[in-house]
């Protein structure tokens, strides 16, 4: 018996923001299919679940639905009715200056979600979404952003479920739970389409889509995937800038640091010394409280002023300024790409950096735009350079945020979770790249996946925390 076909495209050709894409397009996508897209960062990947959701522009052949597009859902890493870049980064951390900003409970309209009769919040619950209900979007972490946009497309009947980079950012006990949903909701009937790396997609899976300068390539069984994967490219390291000289001891101390919002501690008691040239490992479920204590070292949160802290070797509030910290740290968090202006190019993304501090400009040397324009090289990304960072794949974005934080050549670096949505040969690029860059420079690193450990830094210490 033939399956149902959801949606048939016959010698298609559809437009992206003025760009023609896929042209030529032959694919059908039938009921009970459930299909992972593959390919290289800037593939077309996110393209083409848009253009499943019917989010393009049909230009040339036909695209038909056997399905009404309300029963399609989809979960976006950068979801496009958020517009993050209308607020500034450290706003997420001033509890006077989010007023107005919808919460948890009213973008995922749990309310309506209580009120149906058919309602189950057991998603929410499972995933700590419950406890977060009143919360301003922009407080949430990176994992429970994530988590918080997964509930909400689960918990919507659909026929068809488009998911990208659904694991991205969240810890080993989510991943095990999420895989297990999708399997549960494609065993009823559902059919799924998502994009991620092979080892992360669920069993139920069981075609894979090859996708490459956004047109359909090889489609294959589940099975037969492995042996047609292609090695990691081997890329040759750019020169190094040399570092700043050490004019420090301990790049961070916190004695006994606790954070709490709306009476609720979110981090308790945490002792920690971090010493010029040494490496840490922040390690930790969604929702320990990474991200907060990140806030702390990079200046972001006024809570800093409440507890016993001491930054290059200065305590906080003793008449430093936000800015005598950030010069001296190169900082990636999962969330900044969020806040960048959709019209600046990637290379503004980056040289913006060097005009962070208001007091003290850096005037772009000769130096530092031949190692911006090496590093794009480096990534075999020189063809982005000047297209607009917001046009661009989202592990596009994160390699352009990591060049940004390095081309500020400060003596820290803070990397939360910073290859996310990288594919695995630019992963790969980028931890050769830390091992080099990194000699005598202070390193925390915030990972899910041990994997992404840079192997050639052998002497990280670890602070674990749980919740």
């Amino acid at each position: 018996m033939t399956n149902k076909v959801l949606i048939a495209i016959e010698n298609a050709t559809f437009r992206k923001g003025g760009q023609t894409v896929f042209p030529d397009t032959d694919f059908e996508l039938q009921a009970g299919e459930n299909i992972a897209v593959t390919g290289a960062n800037g593939a077309g990947k996110t393209t083409f679940l848009e253009l499943l959701q019917g989010q393009l522009v049909t230009v040339q052949g036909e695209m038909r639905y056997t399905l009404d597009q309300q029963q399609i859902a989809a979960v976006y890493f950068s979801d496009p009715t958020l517009r993050y870049e209308n607020f500034y980064y450290q706003q997420r951390y001033n509890s006077s200056e989010t007023e107005g900003i919808i919460t948890v409970r009213d973008f995922t309209e749990y309310g309506e979600i209580t009120n149906c009769e058919t309602g189950d919040t057991a998603l929410f619950d499972a995933l700590g979404i419950d406890r977060l209900l009143d919360m301003e979007i922009i407080k949430l972490s990176n994992g429970q952003f994530k988590k918080m946009l997964i509930a909400k497309a689960l918990t919507k009947k659909t026929s068809l479920l488009l998911l990208d980079n659904l694991y991205t950012g969240l810890d080993r006990q989510s991943r095990k739970y999420l895989s297990e949903t999708i399997e549960t909701i494609a065993s009823s009937g559902t059919s799924i389409v998502m994009t991620s790396e092979m080892g992360d997609v669920p069993e139920i899976i069981n075609r894979v889509l090859a996708i490459e300068n956004c047109r359909i390539g090889n489609i294959c069984s589940r099975t037969d995937f492995y042996p047609t994967q292609s090695p990691v490219a081997q890329h040759n390291l750019p020169p190094m800038p040399c570092p700043p000289e050490k004019t420090f001891e301990i790049a961070v101390h916190f004695d006994n640091v606790s954070i709490a919002y709306y009476g609720k501690t979110i981090v308790k008691e945490i002792n920690l010394t971090v010493r010029h040239g040494e490496k840490w490992i922040l390690a930790g479920p969604n929702g320990s409280g990474k991200t907060m204590l990140l806030s702390l070292i990079f200046a972001d949160n006024p809570q800093a002023y409440s507890n016993n802290i001491i930054l290059f070797d200065r305590k906080r509030g003793t008449g430093e300024s936000i800015w005598d910290i950030k010069d001296k740290t190169g900082f990636v968090s999962p969330e900044m790409h969020l806040y960048q202006r959709r019209n600046k190019t990637c290379r503004e993304v980056i040289m913006n950096v060097l005009n962070e501090n208001p007091y003290n400009r850096i005037a772009p040397t000769d130096s530092i735009l031949h190692f911006i324009d090496n590093l794009f090289n480096y990534f075999r990304l020189a063809n982005i350079a000047d297209q607009p960072f917001a046009q661009v794949s989202t592990g596009q974005q994160s390699v352009v945020i990591l060049i940004r934080a390095l081309a500020k050549n400060a003596p820290m670096l803070i990397l939360d979770e910073p290859f996310q949505g990288m594919d695995a040969g630019t992963v790969a690029a980028a931890k050769l790249l830390l091992e080099h860059y990194c000699h005598n420079r202070t390193l925390i690193f915030v990972s899910h996946i041990p994997e992404e450990i840079p192997e050639g830094i052998t002497d990280f210490k670890w602070l674990n925390l749980n919740t």
